[in-house]
């Protein structure tokens, strides 16, 4: 393939995208090494460039915090950023454009039925069996398993190495949750205790009781700015996720066994109402909260709660970056009362896979790269304030004295037993062929019911009928086939019953 051509198509993409490039020269401040794993680097390149493609932002700092190790591996880094919402759209463009503009791959893992059935990405597995093990393999049995089997394998094979291990969580402010004046004055507005929610219908009722205007009173200080009592992701791309928090806590599945949507159910709608009814309670501009703008209204100390990533306690634990240290609960997501039961689920939304593109020039450079990150330095990159990457290794939940140094050991040991709780609560993302498409469509609607463009059984119904056509395009038969094959991995993997 000729280079020229590559830079060209590439230089297309990045200027439609607004992308940013940067070469990794030495190493920034980052965190410390723990010593905690057990690693070799791979032999010497002789001045490999492995060029990655990923998310913008504090997702790509590994890149920077290792880069003296890819140095002595004899990899220079070329980063590739993306903005958040076009990481399919960038990569899937260059996919078919075949411009080899890619190495190192950082994709959704939604994506993978896509990008690993159409060729777009290399096989993993004889990387991964190479000897010696201590510099190939990347112990994907510490991986847990729904982000190793979900996330990272496509009909037989292994495509991609896991790096952020996604899962959504309540977070609230125990000062104020704590705080006698608030208990007493809830129990008597409501008859009973204040605690963090339970089930979606309490969940509007403590942002109705801790929205409060300026001038107000709030734990016995007065307010001199609006305070909200909830706040969820509400940008049109992920909002889908917060919606389907709710659905699948009803017992919502996407489609049934032959692939007919039960997206408009009377169950969905329900959670849709609920989360249209929430926004009376939330920050006016919520419809323009993404990831950032949540976590900020919560550690910068404008609302009272919130159902986010679970980064987001440690970045609340970082004084240079919030204003409500030491005072932030973990609990799960509210559930659904069925029966006599409460029924919780948490949305695995996101989360990040590296993988190698099927026309690398470099593949086994390009491996040790992704075989570092998503093995070698995980633990720094998990336990640090300095990214937004998730736990997705039982030793990432094993060993509490690597977040100790940002939390505390009340506070570490609180969090990663609050993930835990929620990782038993998750839920599945689609993760078949056209997940990007279907997504894309109940986004889209979803987020119309929010801005009040449609009603929910208006938005849910036009889902489904757009699902059925997205169903028609792609195959109904091989949709059907793969489907039924990612029912029985969540049945396997305890996700849904």
């Amino acid at each position: 393939m000729l280079r020229h051509k590559r830079y060209i198509v590439l230089a297309a993409i990045l200027v439609a995208s607004f992308v940013l490039s940067s070469t990794i020269v030495v190493a920034q401040g980052g965190p410390e090494p723990l010593g905690l794993t057990d690693f070799e680097l791979c032999p010497p390149f002789d001045d490999v460039t492995v060029t990655v493609v990923g998310d913008a932002g504090h997702n790509l700092a590994p890149y920077d915090f290792w880069a003296d190790d890819f140095a002595e591996m004899g990899i220079n880094i070329e980063l590739i950023e993306v903005p958040f919402a076009d990481v399919y759209q960038v990569e899937k463009t260059e996919f078919v454009a075949q411009t080899g503009a890619f190495d190192v791959v950082t994709f959704y893992p939604a994506f993978i039925g896509d990008f690993a059935s159409n060729g777009y990405l290399m096989p993993l597995d004889e990387f991964m069996s190479r000897e010696p093990a201590s510099v190939w393999d990347p112990h994907q049995e510490d991986v847990l398993a729904p982000f190793r089997v979900l996330y990272n394998e496509f009909g037989g094979s292994t495509y991609a190495l896991t790096i952020d291990g996604d899962v959504l969580v309540l977070m609230y402010r125990t000062d104020l949750f704590e705080n006698p004046d608030e208990q007493a004055a809830f129990m008597e507005q409501y008859g009973h205790e204040l605690r963090p929610p339970e089930t979606w219908d309490e969940w509007l009722e403590v942002g109705e009781f801790f929205t409060r205007s300026a001038g107000e009173t709030l734990a016995g200080e007065v307010l001199d700015q609006d305070f909200y009592g909830l706040a969820e992701f509400g940008r049109r791309s992920f909002s889908w996720a917060w919606f389907m928090n709710r659905a699948a806590s009803a017992g919502v599945m996407y489609f049934d066994e032959e692939m007919n949507p039960l997206i408009n159910s009377p169950e969905a709608v329900a959670a849709l109402q609920n989360m249209v009814d929430s926004l009376q309670y939330a920050p006016p501009d919520v419809l323009n909260f993404g990831y950032d703008e949540l976590r900020d209204a919560f550690i910068q100390g404008r609302v009272a709660m919130v159902v986010q990533w679970t980064d987001v306690p440690k970045k609340a634990a970082d004084p240079e970056q919030s204003v409500i240290v030491g005072n932030v609960g973990v609990a799960r997501v509210p559930g659904t009362l069925v029966g006599d039961t409460v029924v919780h689920r948490s949305m695995m939304p996101v989360g990040r896979v590296v993988g190698i593109a099927a026309d690398s020039d470099v593949p086994d450079a390009a491996y040790c790269v992704i075989r570092h990150i998503a093995y070698s330095r995980s633990l720094e990159d998990v336990s640090t304030a300095l990214t937004g990457l998730d736990p997705y290794r039982q030793s990432h939940l094993d060993n509490v004295e690597a977040y100790v140094p940002l939390m505390g050991e009340e506070n570490a040991q609180a969090y990663l037993a609050g993930l835990e709780e929620a990782l038993q609560d998750g839920f599945p993302e689609i993760f078949i062929p056209g997940a990007a498409q279907y997504e894309d469509v109940l986004d889209l609607h979803v987020n119309q019911a929010l801005a009040g463009q449609e009603t929910p059984q208006e938005a849910l119904d036009a889902v489904a009928a757009e699902w059925d056509e997205i169903t028609d395009r792609l195959g109904r038969d091989a949709q059907i086939e793969v489907w039924q094959q990612a029912l029985e991995s969540y049945r396997a993997l305890g996700l849904i019953e």
